[in-house]
């Protein structure tokens, strides 16, 4: 086990990266965990209209949002048969690739699971690798750091200085969508007042996050509500002289200012009881 953590590099190739059948008992193990999370509370897609469509011609970076507790939204993005793959057929399962950070891949159990929904390390090298080979991708930009400002009742993204997959889209010319899951702050009571000074600083100088919360019955589970995950629009982006060069800075800054802008239309077309906070 201590080899496979150290020494393997599924985690970084491309080739690996569709969801696939397990294969082994902890393979089975996590299939077994996600089928039953997605079964466990309705997870359902709400496209910016009924004519929706997302071709599978062009090549997409999918933003999601907001991380909460557990990103429970990129489940219909990486499992065959969601209701994402329903209505945006092509994708799931041959051309759409999830990112996540090195950490999730060092650990056990943790590792199959990614591993088998098909997920990828999201360092910019093999990121840039599977965009190079013409292959969408999905990732929560706000990462642990979002995670640690999740509250009941309110939505919070961090976003302002997380510019990457962005810049990442403007270099290959990829189209841009926001995915924002309502509801998903809502599955756990946190309590953000407990240490926050000290935790905070542990997540800006370690990288690791300690959300303080529970679920269900004074438990990790989450309670069983519904999350609707929201598509939105694609927002073009020019195709770059060079594929692959990074872009002006100028323009990242302008294409991450019509993201925001995108992002807080689709929350406030849909949500009408709460307002969205960037960070």
């Amino acid at each position: 086990m201590v080899a496979i953590l150290i020494l393997d590099k599924t985690h970084v190739e491309v080739k690996e990266s569709n969801p696939h059948p397990p294969r082994f008992a902890l393979e089975h193990a996590s299939s077994a965990f996600l089928k039953s999370t997605l079964n466990y509370f309705p997870l359902s897609c709400v496209p910016w209209e009924e004519t929706a469509k997302l071709p599978i011609s062009r090549q997409y970076i999918f933003a999601v949002h907001p991380h909460g507790i557990h990103c429970f939204p990129l489940g219909l993005l990486s499992t065959v048969g969601s209701d994402f793959d329903k209505k945006f057929p092509g994708l799931v399962g041959s051309k759409l690739t999830g990112l996540a950070a090195t950490v999730m891949f060092k650990l056990p159990v943790v590792r199959e699971l990614f591993l088998c929904m098909g997920y990828i390390d999201a360092s910019r090298p093999v990121a840039s690798k599977c965009l190079e080979v013409g292959r969408s991708i999905f990732v929560c930009t706000g990462g642990e750091e979002e995670s640690m400002f999740t509250s009941t009742g309110k939505d919070i993204v961090v976003l302002k200085k997380r510019k990457g997959f962005v810049r990442l889209a403007l270099s290959y010319g990829a189209d841009i969508v926001p995915v924002y899951g309502v509801g998903n702050t809502d599955l756990y009571t946190t309590y953000n007042f407990i240490f926050l000074g000290f935790r905070h600083w542990l997540q800006k100088t370690c990288g690791i996050a300690l959300p303080i919360f529970h679920g269900r019955f004074g438990t990790p589970l989450p309670y069983k509500k519904a999350v609707q995950v929201l598509i939105g629009k694609p927002i073009r982006t020019p195709k770059p002289s060079v594929i692959g060069e990074r872009p002006d800075p100028a323009l990242v800054d302008e294409y991450h200012s019509k993201y925001i802008e995108a992002l807080r239309q689709l929350h406030s077309k849909n949500v009408k009881h709460r307002v969205l906070e960037i960070l």
